[in-house]
């Protein structure tokens, strides 16, 4: 008899809580999904900012030759950008180098990458010689010369959620400092000395 009455006791218990799990699934289903959106969106992100990290590298490692002339730089990195990121970037759409949409730091010279086909913004690319700020291509540094790559775009171009309204943060930027490796200018004699 009193294995009866704790039976009747505990289907009593479990009669008296129903729909609790359900209650419980339903708060906590936001703050699941609002971690799983957060982790997506950063992870977005970081994949984003690598891709452009060795994009910045491969410009400026071109910059560094001496050989190509600012435009040439930037149409390389447009060509970098969109065949690794091609969602983010307009890749298939037509794209123009115009001059920057937005303020460039002093003494720094560059293209913004914008999509015709979609109306905005892709990337600006900008460069500094910090040697010598009066060098504005990178045709003109000499040997050594240390100079700056920087490549900025907004982040509404790369995100999922509309992080951009909620933070201060509109752009991100990624900067490369490079040192020039053009050969020092040298003279060949047409006469062998003699002996």
């Amino acid at each position: 008899m009193v294995a009866k009455g704790f039976l009747v006791e505990r289907v009593g218990a479990k009669a008296r809580r129903p729909g609790t799990a359900a209650v419980e699934f339903a708060l906590c289903l936001p703050i699941m999904f609002i971690i799983l959106f957060g982790l997506w969106e950063v992870g977005r992100t970081v994949e984003v900012q690598q891709v452009v990290w060795n994009s910045a590298r491969e410009a400026a490692r071109d910059a560094s030759m001496g050989q190509a002339n600012l435009q040439a730089v930037a149409t390389n990195l447009t060509v970098y950008l969109q065949s690794a990121e091609p969602s983010a970037f307009g890749q298939g759409h037509t794209t123009s180098l115009i001059s920057p949409v937005y303020a460039l730091p002093a003494n720094s010279y560059g293209y913004t990458c914008w999509d015709n086909t979609a109306n905005r913004e892709l990337f600006t690319m900008a460069f500094t010689d910090v040697t010598t700020p009066s060098v504005t291509d990178p045709t003109g540094m000499a040997q050594l010369e240390h100079y700056r790559i920087t490549v900025s775009f907004p982040y509404a171009s790369v995100g999922w959620l509309p992080v951009a309204q909620i933070m201060t943060t509109s752009r991100l930027y990624v900067a490369v400092d490079w040192a020039c490796l053009v050969d020092s200018p040298f003279t060949i004699a047409p006469n062998l000395p003699a002996q």
